[in-house]
Parts: structure tokens; C-alpha cells; sequence
């Protein structure tokens, strides 16, 4: 990785862009290595400075995994205001979310591969994690009840649906690759594809759009 490039920015600025820099790639690291393999020598490695330079930026290990953990859910909250942005039945606007959640995860935090790894925690921030987790759960069990009762999602337990995809969201990062064979936005397609495949009904009800605003189903294949 190039050493970070300072030109034109403010002293907070560079500061923050560095930060950012270490939480990146930490989780990159830790979702190729695993976060109890990976040590901040590692970290240091990759971004090609000493280990005593990281401590300008983070106090340790499980504050960067309490990071990683924020910024993901950071980027769920995003997603969320993106489809508030494109309205439609239940099932566009959880296609919508999904979508804008796995391509924005996959590009900004490189799918970091932390998010199966909660119980590495300290107690007081896997409290604050379980607590946005939790509320952004219910937010995704709202949207398929919505699908639901607009009659563009069957009839299944929301709960266990949102567990369903959010297990298989959360475990991207064991395989992921940045420089693999699909793009992140290609994952996004697909994964959403996939994942909504056992929701939507049949027959779409008769205010629905005809085709997907991603094109997903249609680039399907």
C-alpha cells in the first residue's frame, strides 16, 4: 500500500484520513488472517509504517475492531438513507437497502472481517455494537413486514429472514476478495439477487414496478 499523501489537507483532516487508513486495513487484515492471528506488527506492515506510528492513531486491537464494527454499522445506517431515497413496494426498498449495504461494505471497508467476531469485544463495547445491531435489525424486519402486507414479500417469519441474510452478510468477509474475480458491485447484484430470490412473491402485486431499479433480477444468470 502507498504511504498516505497529506497535500492539502488540515492537520485533523490528515489525521482522520490516516486513522480511517488503519481501521481499513486492519480489517483487511484480519479478514485474511483472522482478527486473534493478526497483530498490530501486521497492521504496521501493510501500511508500510513502524508500529510506534499506529499508536498516534489507536490504542490497540479491540479499539480498532470496536471501529470496524462502527463503520460497518455506520455504512448499514447509510444504506438505510439511500432507500428511504428510492420509494417503492417492501421488496424494492429492501433490495434497494441490501444492495447499497454489501456494495458500499465491500468497497469501503474492503468486506472487513470483523463482524463475525463480536465476543472479542470489550464488555462495554460489545454493549454499544448490541444495541445499534439490535435497532438495526428491527429496521430490516420492518421493511419485509411491510413486503408483506403490500403483498410483494411472502408471508415468512420476518425475524429469522433478517438472521438469514444478515449471517450470510456477515460471513462475506471469509471469502471476499477486493481483487478477485467480482467486483464488490458485482457481489452486491448477485448476493441481493440470491437473497431475495425465497422473499418476493410470484406475482408481483399490481402497483409494483415491473422490473427491478438495480436490474437485478433481469442481469441475473
Amino acid at each position: 500500500m502507498p504511504r498516505w499523501k497529506n497535500e492539502s489537507k488540515t492537520s485533523d483532516e490528515i489525521q482522520s484520513i490516516k486513522r480511517a487508513a488503519v481501521i481499513k486495513q486492519a480489517g483487511l487484515a484480519f479478514s485474511k488472517r483472522g482478527y486473534h492471528n493478526t497483530s498490530l506488527d501486521d497492521v504496521a506492515k501493510m501500511l508500510q509504517v513502524s508500529k510506534g506510528t499506529l499508536y498516534n492513531y489507536v490504542k490497540d486491537k479491540q479499539e480498532i475492531l470496536f471501529e470496524c464494527h462502527e463503520m460497518a454499522l455506520d455504512i448499514g445506517d447509510r444504506a438505510f438513507r439511500f432507500a428511504k431515497d428510492h420509494p417503492g413496494t417492501g421488496a424494492e426498498v429492501l433490495e434497494a437497502t441490501l444492495y447499497k449495504y454489501i456494495e458500499m461494505l465491500t468497497g469501503e471497508l474492503g468486506a472487513c472481517g470483523v463482524l463475525m467476531e463480536v465476543d472479542a469485544l470489550r464488555p462495554e463495547d460489545r454493549e454499544k455494537i448490541a444495541k445499534r445491531r439490535n435497532a438495526f435489525e428491527k429496521s430490516f424486519v420492518a421493511m419485509l413486514q411491510e413486503g408483506m402486507k403490500d403483498g410483494s414479500m411472502r408471508a415468512v417469519d420476518p425475524k429469522l429472514a433478517v438472521f438469514t441474510f444478515m449471517g450470510a452478510i456477515n460471513w462475506m468477509p471469509r471469502w471476499f476478495d477486493p481483487e478477485g474475480r467480482l467486483s464488490g458491485s458485482e457481489v452486491a447484484r448477485q448476493m441481493t439477487d440470491i437473497l431475495l430470490t425465497g422473499l418476493v412473491t410470484a406475482k408481483p402485486p399490481v402497483h409494483a414496478k415491473p422490473a427491478s431499479r438495480f436490474g437485478l433480477k433481469a442481469g441475473a444468470g
